[in-house]
């Protein structure tokens, strides 16, 4: 099967960069076992910025400030950001869960923001500093789990909207 499209937000591969971010984290956290590398974060981080400024170039203005600012949060994660700057981009997440809303985007848009919100907020939360405890593990990943489906899902449904329809 073929799909073809004359424009396709270079959202859709944001989107998709996300889902590849969300499932070995998600792994990760699960199964207790090691984790995405600080290289993997800040290579993917690179990659959304630059699909970011992609957006920005084609007038797309939500994928530029979403993937801009996902890009900026998951190179820092590669960096070994602290608990406070993720408490802050999940604060930030959380406004574009609002600004979605505000626009009227697509209900798998909303959730997706707000499960994007949860990790960087849980992650935030799980540091010793702060609250601390094995518990977040499972919070992280089931809040990463939902990510990489509603991620992995908006990226198909922006590919190919025949095949996936939006919600």
């Amino acid at each position: 099967m073929s799909e073809a499209q004359t424009y396709m937000s270079p959202g859709t591969l944001g989107f998709l960069i996300v889902a590849i971010v969300s499932l070995p984290l998600t792994l990760a956290q699960f199964l207790e076992k090691g984790g995405p590398t600080a290289q993997f974060f800040e290579v993917a981080g690179v990659i959304l910025f630059l699909i970011g400024v992609w957006a920005w170039k084609c007038s797309d203005n939500f994928a530029f400030t979403v993937f801009g600012v996902a890009g900026a949060a998951i190179f820092l994660t590669g960096f070994g950001m602290g608990y406070w700057e993720n408490i802050a981009f999940a604060v930030f997440f959380a406004f574009s869960v609002v600004w979605a809303i505000i626009i009227k985007g697509p209900k798998n848009l909303v959730l997706l923001l707000i499960t994007t919100t949860l990790v960087f907020l849980f992650v935030g939360l799980s540091a010793e500093e702060v609250i601390g405890g094995d518990y977040w593990r499972w919070l992280i990943g089931a809040a990463g789990l939902g990510n990489f489906i509603f991620t992995f899902y908006m990226g198909m449904s922006c590919a190919a909207p025949q095949v996936f329809k939006p919600f």
